[in-house]
């Protein structure tokens, strides 16, 4: 019985081979094509690595490296539009805006245009940075809800400021940045009237970071809404 069970396994799986010669004979030219293609995108995809974003990058750190200079000396106009011989950032960000200096020009004409009161020029540029940066994407975002505030589009405002406090929970930074932004954000739903949830956000605070600068103020507004 044993040998006969052993024997119709055998034939099961010499099936199986033959179906799958057949199908590997039958369908050959476009298998190889298949493979040949995925080869192709390999090649380009690492070749495109080496041979562009690379030198790209080094480009563009090479080129920032003046604009944050004045940037630190408060010449503001100069690490904006240069200095005739070295870049400045907006050449940076229109050059190189895919690099990581690109992105990080982006973040420096965020601040700038912050400060000089534009700020829908400073949300296009914001929106512009590296979110995967562990601190500056996360203080990008918190930038772009705070200047939604500010324009008083508390929706936009709460949906960035959300998206800051999450990203910040999963950063180095989280145990000061993220009671920030949670902060923040429970104080602009308080605006729209969503006490309930502005609630919520501060008992998270109060129960989750202890030694937040923030706790005090989240005890204080959670106390507030203590119907809630």
């Amino acid at each position: 019985m044993a040998k006969k069970q052993q024997e119709e396994t055998i034939v099961d799986v010499q099936e199986i081979y033959t179906k799958t010669e057949m199908y590997v004979d039958k369908n050959r030219k476009m298998l190889t094509a298949i493979l040949g293609g995925i080869a192709l995108a390999f090649c380009a995809f690492f070749g495109y690595q080496y041979l562009v974003v690379k030198p790209n990058e080094l480009e563009a750190r090479e080129s920032i490296w003046k604009a944050e200079i004045y940037f630190q000396s408060d010449s503001l106009d100069l690490a904006m539009a240069g200095d005739g011989v070295y870049l400045g950032f907006e050449d940076v960000a229109a050059q190189y805006g895919n690099t990581s200096a690109g992105k990080l020009a982006n973040y420096y004409m965020g601040i700038i245009h912050r400060d000089q009161g534009e700020y829908e020029l400073a949300i296009e540029n914001f929106k512009k940075c590296d979110f995967d940066d562990d601190v500056l994407g996360v203080i990008a975002l918190g930038n772009i809800g705070d200047l939604y505030v500010e324009l008083n589009d508390l929706e936009s405002g709460l949906e960035w400021l959300n998206k800051a406090a999450a990203e910040a929970k999963g950063s180095a930074s989280k145990s000061y940045s993220a009671p920030l932004y949670m902060l923040k954000a429970g104080i602009v739903q308080m605006e729209l009237g969503n006490n309930s949830e502005a609630k919520k956000i501060f008992d998270a605070i109060t129960e989750g970071y202890p030694d937040a600068t923030e706790y005090e103020k989240a005890a204080k507004y959670g106390a507030m809404l203590y119907q809630y």
